[in-house]
């Protein structure tokens, strides 16, 4: 066996080359099955945490709103109003049963979900009434971020036909929003707000 690997020293080459192949694929593939464990994990954990927190704000009194800060606050009860509208026939109309200030919340809560890397990614993926209730919202809010909120609404509205923009407009109102909220999240904003309006909650 030895003369032969010796008089045909490419097999020696080929069988090297096989077995780094092989342990290459075993790595790359417990790194994956690591990192899909992980990520699993983060989602099963979210999902409690969710979970936790719908039932801790299922019922809000003026108590549990004054002692919550304001963070937790805004994700109880986004979290409650989620599944009162996705659990109702017509959502549309559970949204639309919803006061003025719960509607904001709710909006806020998908603008934080989904914009909050990039606000033309909540626009890309939701229509009205959600988006024109977010845009109240965000003025109202979040003043700052009102210039480039408005314009991204403008931007992804289907029934505007008059305003043109291109993609690095875009680009920069998504910066420039990610400004604002960096200095005052949505999550704290808007669970201010929910205390500051807690009869509206409760």
């Amino acid at each position: 066996m030895a003369e032969y690997f010796a008089s045909h020293p490419y097999v020696v080459a080929i069988l090297v080359a096989l077995a780094l192949l092989t342990a290459f694929v075993c790595v790359k593939a417990a790194q994956a099955s690591a990192k899909r464990h992980a990520e699993n994990e983060k989602i099963i954990n979210k999902l409690k945490e969710d979970n936790r927190l719908r039932n801790k704000f299922a019922v809000l009194t003026r108590q549990l709103i004054d002692s919550s800060e304001p963070t937790v606050l805004f994700k109880g009860v986004a979290l409650n109003l989620d599944r009162q509208i996705s659990d109702a026939e017509d959502m549309e109309q559970a949204f639309a049963d919803l006061n003025q200030e719960q509607r904001e919340i709710y909006a806020l809560c998908y603008v934080a979900e989904d914009g909050r890397e990039r606000l033309s990614d909540f626009f890309a993926a939701n229509g009205s009434p959600l988006t024109d209730t977010a845009l109240e919202a965000g003025k109202k809010l979040l003043p700052a971020a009102a210039e480039p909120f408005g314009k991204e609404f403008l931007a992804f509205d289907g029934n505007d036909e008059t305003t043109s923009f291109v993609q690095s407009d875009i680009e920069q109102w998504n910066l420039d929003f990610a400004a604002v909220i960096a200095a005052a999240p949505i999550e704290q904003v808007g669970g201010a707000y929910i205390a500051a309006n807690a009869d509206k909650f409760i």
